[in-house]
């Protein structure tokens, strides 16, 4: 392999370097397990029940440190970050070329691609779940049915890539662990699925960083609060910058391609480096809305206020909404602060809050309070 022809092929950089390499997979690993342990420790402290967006942080977590625990193991064995060794009996067709180094290198690349996009997409679905349960009062209205949509159309993205990589070789797996000519000849190009997995992960990101934002500016607020509470949503934005760094040297990457004049080892390298920085930087992002709770208290106070009149304003349309097409109304005033609204149901929610909120309704009422508790609403 000429050095020209090396370094012609992709920009080579800090996530080529085994240092930085193990640096993200233990360091993002850790991130978000403590994130997320944050983020139920948090839910105590408001004395929120868990609800289906915090347990979807959970699968996701542990698939983001598995990719973290295998780049790790990949390193130390030198199958990433380290130029590929030729071996002394190579044949003359040097794609057929087998080693511990290959094989050890193909068995991370393909559980790579497995757990990427089970990773991805529990966190999609978390915040969709989350989105739904802010701004979704109506099961049966426009913003909830958009919400249902999507949340299946990731679920149905995430097994469908995730099949498709599984089976990519059919049922010789065996191919994925030994040489370059054994993935050619028994195993579909994986160029397309993954170049198509960076788009869609592209574009879903940027949906679901898009979704809260006509919601918030449809509320009757001053536009110095509308972007206010609009920037508490943006923290999103870090993943999508992720997803689109992965998706340009995705492409980069597949560009060139298994030739004679491309350091495999090292390709895919960064192939799977970035993936781990998207799927720990995602993970960590979707618990920050939930942890302001631990910054009250501090300069976030101003910020809480917005919250807190986006809440009250919110609840107040609602309440005109309702008192409109139905003979029953709740009042929302100031001591309902931080609460939204569901059709009451069979059983009976628990909590002093929802219950010192309830006492201040109309017993007979269809609907029942419950408590805002990803964003703390206090007096300031």
């Amino acid at each position: 392999m000429s050095d020209a022809a090396y370094d012609a092929g992709y920009d080579h950089g800090y996530w080529q370097r085994p240092g930085h390499v193990v640096a993200a997979g233990i360091g993002l690993s850790v991130l978000d397990i403590v994130c997320v342990g944050l983020r139920f420790a948090a839910r105590r402290k408001q004395r929120q029940p868990l609800r289906v967006d915090d347990w979807l942080l959970i699968p996701a977590t542990l698939f983001t440190v598995g990719i973290g625990v295998s780049i790790t193991y990949g390193v130390s064995k030198h199958a990433l970050s380290y130029p590929y060794v030729l071996p002394d009996d190579a044949p003359e067709d040097v794609l057929a070329a087998a080693s511990e180094q290959l094989s050890i290198e193909g068995a991370i690349q393909w559980a790579y691609t497995l757990l990427l996009p089970l990773s991805l997409g529990f966190t999609k679905a978390s915040f969709l779940f989350f989105y739904k349960r802010i701004f979704a009062v109506h099961n049966s209205g426009k913003t909830s049915i958009f919400l249902t949509g999507m949340i299946a159309l990731v679920f149905v993205w995430m097994v469908g890539f995730f099949l498709t990589f599984l089976f990519m070789c059919r049922l010789d797996f065996w191919a994925l662990w030994t040489t370059a000519r054994a993935i050619i000849d028994h195993c579909i190009s994986d160029t397309n699925p993954n170049f198509s997995l960076a788009v869609t992960d592209v574009i879903t990101d940027v949906i679901i960083l898009a979704i809260p934002i006509p919601l918030i500016w449809r509320l009757n607020l001053t536009s110095a609060k509308k972007m206010a509470v609009t920037a508490v949503f943006l923290f999103g934005a870090v993943t999508v910058a992720a997803s689109l760094t992965r998706l340009v040297l995705t492409t980069k990457i597949l560009t060139v391609g298994y030739t004679d004049d491309v350091d495999p080892i090292l390709l895919v390298t960064s192939f799977i480096y970035w993936g781990m920085v998207e799927s720990g930087v995602a993970v960590f992002v979707a618990c920050l809305p939930t942890l302001w709770i631990f910054f009250s208290g501090t300069t976030w106070l101003p910020l809480v206020k917005v919250v807190r009149s986006f809440a009250t304003n919110s609840l107040s349309s609602l309440r005109l909404l309702r008192t409109r097409r139905s003979k029953h109304s709740i009042n929302v005033d100031d001591s309902s602060n931080g609460i939204y609204l569901r059709k009451r149901s069979n059983s009976t929610h628990s909590g002093s809050r929802s219950a010192n909120a309830a006492q201040n309704n109309d017993i007979n009422s269809p609907y029942q309070v419950y408590p805002l508790g990803d964003i703390k609403v206090e007096e300031v």
